[in-house]
């Protein structure tokens, strides 16, 4: 490779790596959503100020996204922009492995750079703000395409950073990166049992350095065992399996039977499942001319198994879908394929998948991206935001406007979160909780304040919310304990609409001790505990 040659393979990443930055960080200003916006903002400060997730609030996901926001925090101040370089960077980071991926498979490099900007658009953007989901599937994505490498290019390297990404994608989210982890696990052992290849020795050492992380986590950081056990595996799971077997109690909206119709998988998914059945094809084909089983055929395998359990967990979500990246990594793998296997390699053909890809990625960069689908913003009129430095300097660039309630009135939404600051601001944050999903108070106040949930929402959904969920007495008895060791005066609920927390029941969290509740606006009440009489 010549000097020149050099020079355009650097702009192309450099291009790249600037683009899928700051595409994702135009559309995270762009609107928000307080439940799912938030969701990391007042957890990655409050890391940096001594409290940690599972051991101090209950999360159900997404500690490995809290101590990188804390990171970020800690790198570029404590303020939204430092929130939104967070998803930003994870953005590029896939849009640039996938680029990287390619060209070690595919020496077209201006093909690869169209499909990787496709993923640029399609991948981190949907959502904007970090997001336990978004997290989980880009890191399984990148540790599907390292074991891709690893087979293909038979280098230990790979297989020694293969059990890293993988932990690092299950501590983002459970899933979808749990079902990928298992296909990845299975795989593995066919290729070992299959080819005998001497990639164990590396593999064991990349689980030595997941077993020394997690030894260091739970003895560094004191988090209970029983915590961690319960909340990031028995009552999610629980949740999953709700919605898998169609449980009356589970969310509608993330009920497998009511989602898995024609319409919702096929109509919905038609060009993932494009790509899906072009590599089963090939599977097929590739059979009959070898007559064998070889890496072809363990790689396209698992590229099918991988979508499948994608699309799966997509049904199984209570969000908008965000896999539609999937469609120019599949197609990417597909070209890939037909080059190296088949001995395809014809501009015609090539064009017709890129211009597919190009209109998807037009199609759904204006429904996800443009109208912001993910965030409920698609019947939104954003002339009705409003600059959300009028709140705090530390949101300059985010234009506020929320969906439902307030979204023909974002003015009114920041002046009953300026009242609620000023009130939050006279109070001693040690004796206090917050109940929001304005998960912000604590960082724009600079402020130790204690939450019990990054999430609350009904149904069993989040947290135990019923007394008939096995794990109610434990989510109840941890938060008691809290409340009583920290000797809390009040409990501040802060709604996003009316009677928003109204499924919460008080009662048990306050067992034994009296309270008064007192309501400042449509938005701010607060529990006054006191002795009883």
């Amino acid at each position: 490779m010549n000097f020149y040659s050099i020079k355009i393979k650097f702009l192309f990443y450099l291009v790249l790596g600037v683009f899928s930055f700051y595409v994702n960080y135009f559309f995270s200003n762009k609107g928000l959503f307080p439940i799912d916006t938030f969701s990391f903002f007042d957890t990655g400060y409050l890391i940096t100020q001594g409290y940690h997730p599972i051991r101090d609030f209950w999360v159900i996901s997404g500690i490995f996204i809290d101590y990188i926001q804390a990171l970020f925090f800690i790198i570029f101040g404590f303020n939204w922009n430092a929130y939104i370089f967070h998803s930003s960077f994870f953005n590029m980071i896939l849009s640039l492995f996938f680029y990287f991926f390619l060209n070690n498979l595919n020496k077209n490099f201006f093909i690869n750079f169209l499909l990787s900007v496709s993923v640029a658009i399609l991948c981190y953007p949907v959502s904007g703000t970090p997001f336990p989901y978004q997290h989980s599937y880009i890191i399984s994505l990148i540790s599907l395409l390292i074991f891709y490498l690893a087979v293909y290019k038979d280098n230990q390297r790979y297989w020694l950073i293969l059990p890293v990404t993988m932990l690092l994608s299950f501590v983002s989210m459970q899933m979808p990166s749990g079902l990928i982890n298992v296909l990845i696990l299975l795989f593995t052992l066919i290729y070992y049992i299959k080819f005998k290849k001497k990639f164990l020795l590396s593999f064991l050492k990349g689980v030595c350095i997941c077993l020394i992380l997690i030894i260091f986590y739970f003895s560094f950081l004191n988090v209970n065992f029983k915590d961690f056990l319960i909340q990031i595996f028995l009552f999610p799971f629980s949740v999953g399996e709700g919605r898998i077997l169609g449980d009356e109690s589970s969310y509608a909206s993330a009920n497998l039977f009511n989602k898995f119709t024609f319409r919702g998988v096929f109509g919905h998914f038609k060009f993932i499942i494009l790509f899906l059945v072009a590599n089963l094809i090939s599977i097929y084909l590739y059979i009959n001319k070898v007559k064998k089983f070889d890496k072809f055929i363990l790689l396209n395998a698992l590229i099918v198994l991988c979508g499948i359990s994608f699309i799966f967990h997509q049904l199984i979500t209570a969000n908008q879908t965000f896999i539609f990246s999937l469609i120019p990594i599949l197609g990417g793998l597909f070209i890939v394929q037909l080059k190296d296997f088949f001995n395809i390699d014809k501009i015609k053909f090539n064009f017709f998948i890129i211009l597919l890809i190009f209109f998807t990625t037009i199609k759904y960069n204006y429904v996800y991206n443009i109208k912001r689908k993910f965030m409920d913003l698609q019947q939104i009129n954003f002339d009705n935001s409003i600059k959300a430095e009028k709140l705090n300097k530390k949101f300059k660039n985010l234009d506020w406007i929320t969906p439902f309630y307030y979204s023909d009135k974002s003015a009114k939404e920041l002046d009953l979160l300026k009242e609620t600051i000023k009130v939050l601001s006279l109070e001693n944050h040690h004796e206090i909780i917050i109940i929001t999903h304005y998960q912000f108070f604590s960082l724009l106040l600079e402020k130790k304040i204690r939450i019990l949930n990054r999430w609350y929402f009904p149904e069993n959904n989040t947290h135990p919310t019923s007394v008939n969920n096995k794990y109610y007495s434990h989510y109840v008895t941890k938060n008691k304990n809290i409340i009583k060791n920290n000797d809390i005066k009040k409990i501040f609920l802060v709604n996003t609409y009316p009677e928003e927390f109204s499924f919460i029941n008080i009662k048990d969290l306050l067992i034994n001790q009296c309270f008064t509740k007192q309501k400042y606006n449509i938005m701010l009440s607060v529990i006054n505990i006191k002795p009883c009489n």
